[in-house]
């Protein structure tokens, strides 16, 4: 389950934009079912009933008819009939555009329909009912609060009431016209914009990122190659410890990748072993290479490369690590050692790595005042300094990695390269 949990572990970067997908697709969703109920709405016809024709007080969300008369009398046939205009309109006060638009107008049976304009009228001379239907082109769609005009003329010999009146027709609410569903139109919008933004600004990121490794990598790679010069101008001192830098470089570093120590503490450690024994230079080659018993004077000339050492890094503060691997990488962890006598925890972690790493190679390598010492001598000595000499945590894992045969594949690895 961990692994399959694992496998599937999302960055922040896809954990965010997932995010963003999830909250795109339900506004999605949420807006093609108000989409969908909206068409359907649009073609369901309504029926409104209207008491009168007078003009409504409260004009806010409804829809209604209105119609004004006046009386005028024809001088045709019948001298007694009378005529009546009657000027309508048809107002909208919906928040959606209201078309196909039928008004069925109950008049007196013996009225008849002599005129109209600006729509189109039948009169069901059976039920006496006018069916007002608008004019093609010009008014079958009335706006949202907006109105349309249009009138009638009746003849009667009787007196003319229009009371009562029916509207049918359709509700073409368009999905802007809808404030949620707009909302949620211009809200997707953003999101969109949102998820494109922060994916340029993620692919910008990627870029200074991967540029900043490779500048990384570029100058590692130059700080490599300026420490292996320095080691090997510090080796070729001697001709016997040829190449011994470059070697506890390679343990230590090795040591460090089994005590599971970060990536950038087991590169540091390496520039560390690299350059540990750098205050050499500062000591005669007649001394460094003595076959004989060196005298106190000789002694303490040479423990002083720890310090001398340090006093050439002075000014190279990026890596702190190494002057403390410099300085102090022949303390004793029983606080026998020098230059500060310092012991167990208080010697730099990186000293104590390094420290162990540099005894292995100076016994298991030929030196000017004796022969290398072999595979069995050097773990019964490992053995028997830890806790004296060397920190008996570490000390596991230098026997670790001479008994599986890491130690010769490090060894001829970091001799080739010389």
């Amino acid at each position: 389950m961990k692994n399959l949990l694992q496998k599937f572990r999302l960055g922040k970067f896809k954990t965010i934009m997932l995010l963003f997908a999830i909250v795109l697709l339900v506004l999605i969703a949420i807006e093609v079912g108000i989409t969908i109920q909206t068409v359907k709405n649009n073609k369901k016809q309504v029926f409104i009933k209207q008491d009168n024709t007078k003009s409504l007080l409260d004009k806010s969300n409804t829809v209604f008819f209105t119609a004004t008369q006046t009386s005028g009398r024809f001088k045709r046939n019948d001298p007694e009939s009378s005529y009546k205009f009657f000027d309508c309109s048809l107002v909208n006060s919906k928040k959606s555009a209201f078309i196909s638009w039928k008004i069925y107008l109950p008049i007196s049976k013996d009225a008849y329909l002599e005129n109209y304009w600006n729509c189109e009228i039948t009169l069901d001379d059976l039920h006496s009912i006018l069916e007002i239907t608008p004019k093609i082109g010009v008014n079958n769609k009335i706006a949202s609060n907006s109105e349309t005009s249009f009138g009638f003329m009746l003849s009667s010999t009787e007196p003319i009431f229009i009371k009562s009146t029916e509207i049918t027709g359709f509700f073409n609410e368009h999905f802007l016209e809808n404030p949620f569903l707009r909302n949620i139109f211009f809200t997707i919008i953003l999101v969109v914009l949102v998820m494109l933004t922060f994916l340029f600004m993620y692919r910008y990121y990627l870029k200074t990122i991967q540029y900043n490794k490779e500048q990384i990598k570029h100058d590692y790679h130059i700080i490599n190659q300026t420490m292996k010069t320095f080691a090997n101008f510090i080796d070729n001192k001697d001709s016997y410890t040829r190449g011994h830098s470059s070697r506890v470089a390679a343990y230590s570093r090795e040591i460090a990748k089994r005590m599971s120590m970060t990536a950038d503490f087991q590169r540091n450690i390496y520039y560390s072993g690299l350059m540990h024994d750098i205050g050499k230079i500062t000591i005669p080659d007649e001394i460094l290479n003595k076959t004989t018993h060196l005298s106190d004077d000789e002694w303490e000339l040479i423990k002083k490369h720890t310090d001398n050492g340090a006093v050439l890094l002075k000014d190279f503060t990026i890596i702190p690590m190494i002057k403390n691997a410099v300085l102090f990488h022949h303390e004793r962890y029983d606080g026998n050692g020098y230059p500060q006598a310092l012991s167990g925890d208080n010697i730099p972690l990186e000293a104590r790595i390094v420290c162990i790493a540099d005894s292995y190679d100076a016994m298991a390598t030929t030196r000017c005042y004796r022969l290398e010492y072999s595979e069995e001598r050097i773990i019964s000595e490992l053995t028997r300094c830890a806790g004296k000499q060397f920190d008996p945590k570490i000390v596991p894992f230098m026997l670790e990695i001479i008994k599986d045969g890491t130690i010769y594949k490090l060894t001829n690895a970091n001799t080739k390269t010389l």
